[in-house]
């Protein structure tokens, strides 16, 4: 049904302010990423670290985009950080620019061309080989020039139009075997009509747009292919019409003159050899989409623009939030040339800050938006460790599959020193007190020297056996005679206060349970079995 410019823009401006929920199919989203793995990059983030930071959940919060190639891209930039601070500036004067209503407007109604689902079959053109070569189709012409000289020599001798009727059934055929792998492989090119159309028209706008750039010739080049793909695409409207007629003479058409084998040839070698003009308009028009949407979240988001050191060890981060956690109290933190070491209970705010920490570094690098007051830090790759299962399917125990995990970390440190952020949330917990903090303080000092380190862990000894060369700071609770709460702040030093059977109390266990708990919690560490400042007595 037609609808107005003015309505659809309307619609888009709309959902732009304020995204509907929306679903995401992420095996087709992440088929341009897919795409992209051979080429080179500064860091793709591994599967661990995109979960553990929630990435399917962050991504779902940034999505704002209207095209399916914007998805796509944002994607695929969401896991692929840069070190490029004159491409994250370029990207952060997009998203501003896209903050201005008239240029918005009319980028959203351009982007508006590519919201079909099959859009996203549009990175099988950007591979090396984009199309299979079908075997019949060097022969097509042949036998389609035999078939007609049969048909108009039979006048003059009629035995041939045999040969016509046995040329016919074989045309019939290749055509009926062959249309299903045909269609499959012309799906993706039934997209650039509206991929041209989009790129043409965010060109016109004139946009001082980096990715928008130098997109003349190729965009004169998916022109030509846009042609040839039309007669499919006249095709499928015809197969809609009401009357089958004209879709029935065609189907003949096309098995007498083996339409589909000659299209589909023709078009396999313009994408072959416009391949890189496809892959500029489409990385073209994603950029233009992926900046809209970064914009929408910027005008719905308290955030700031991150700056970059040319090189350094630290990192200082102001009032800096988790955007997955309504209403996630603003923390600081600054570190030099320390690594931090980050005790405290359960649920009192440790891991929603260590996400916080991998999630504006990840974000500065990648849509240069940090949800923080103040972002300055070097450039680094983002590795953790926090949700790590066991890997069952191959017979390994947690403690070995965490072992393993550990082991990539110190090899990648190794290799590229001062180049990572590590975020490890208690390392070791498969195993014994004493092996697990001697394991961990090895592990974390051998790390320390080589990258930035964000570590958790409940073993206070900790502190003490990585002392200088980690920072110890501390989330806590305040327990009352009735009940208890968090106030989320990250505070300097070490954890003072031991709450844990006191919570236990407090959750309705039996005061037998919590007495005998209390008194062996005694009898193993006598010198803390005085009442801490903040904590109940007994």
């Amino acid at each position: 049904m037609w609808t107005s410019p003015a309505t659809r823009l309307a619609a888009l401006e709309a959902d732009w302010r304020q995204p509907t929920p929306r679903f995401h199919n992420f095996p087709l989203i992440a088929r341009y990423h897919a795409a992209e793995q051979a080429r080179p990059a500064y860091h793709r983030l591994d599967d661990q670290t995109w979960t553990d930071l929630n990435g399917e959940e962050l991504f779902a919060l940034l999505d704002g985009t209207v095209s399916r190639v914007g998805q796509q891209c944002l994607y695929h930039r969401l896991l692929s950080p840069l070190n490029d601070e004159a491409a994250l500036q370029e990207f952060d004067q997009a998203a501003q620019l896209f903050a201005e209503a008239a240029p918005r407007g009319k980028a959203l109604l351009a982007l508006s061309h590519l919201t079909s689902t099959e859009a996203y079959y549009l990175p099988d053109l950007l591979t090396g080989n984009p199309l299979p070569e079908l075997k019949w189709t060097a022969a097509a012409p042949a036998l389609v020039l035999l078939l007609l000289a049969t048909v108009v020599g039979g006048f003059w001798q009629p035995a041939l139009w045999l040969g016509s009727m046995g040329l016919f059934l074989v045309h019939t055929l290749l055509h009926l075997s062959y249309r299903t792998r045909i269609a499959a492989g012309v799906r993706p090119m039934l997209q650039l009509g509206g991929l041209y159309r989009a790129g043409k028209e965010l060109v016109a706008l004139g946009l001082p747009l980096a990715g928008l750039r130098g997109l003349a010739t190729p965009l004169g080049r998916l022109g030509a292919i846009v042609n040839k793909v039309a007669f499919l695409q006249f095709e499928g409207q015809l197969q809609s019409d009401l009357s089958m007629l004209p879709w029935l003479l065609l189907q003949y058409a096309k098995i007498v003159l083996l339409l589909d084998f000659m299209v589909y040839h023709s078009c396999r070698q313009q994408v072959e050899q416009h391949a890189g003009a496809i892959r500029a308009v489409f990385e073209g028009v994603g950029y233009a989409d992926c900046a809209v949407a970064v914009a929408g979240f910027r005008a719905r988001h308290p955030h700031c623009t991150p700056q970059f050191e040319a090189a350094g060890t630290g990192l200082h981060l102001a009032d800096a939030y988790n955007p997955l956690v309504p209403g996630c109290v603003p923390n600081t933190l600054t570190v030099h040339d320390h690594s931090v070491l980050l005790t405290g209970s359960n649920m009192s705010g440790k891991t929603t800050f260590m996400r916080t920490v991998g999630l504006n570094v990840l974000l500065a690098q990648t849509i240069a938006t940090c949800p923080a007051a103040a972002y300055v830090a070097p450039f680094r790759r983002v590795v953790s460790s926090i949700n790590l299962a066991d890997n069952l399917p191959e017979g390994k125990s947690y403690y070995f599959a965490e072992a393993e995990a550990v082991l990539g970390f110190i090899r990648a440190a190794d290799a590229v020193p001062g180049g990572y952020l590590f975020i490890l949330d208690e390392l070791f917990k498969g195993t014994n007190t004493v092996e697990r903090i001697a394991a961990t303080q090895a592990v974390l000092a051998h790390l320390q020297p080589r990258s930035l380190v964000l570590a958790s862990t409940h073993d206070g000894e900790l502190g003490g056996l990585l002392a200088p060369m980690f920072t110890e700071y501390h989330f806590s609770e305040t327990v009352t005679e009735t009940d208890w709460f968090f106030d989320y702040r990250l505070k300097p030093g070490p954890l003072t206060t031991r709450n844990a059977i006191r919570l236990l109390a407090r959750a309705g266990y039996p005061a037998s349970i919590v007495q005998a708990a209390q008194a062996l919690s005694h009898a193993l560490a006598p010198a803390e079995a005085a009442p801490q400042p903040g904590s109940l007595p007994e």
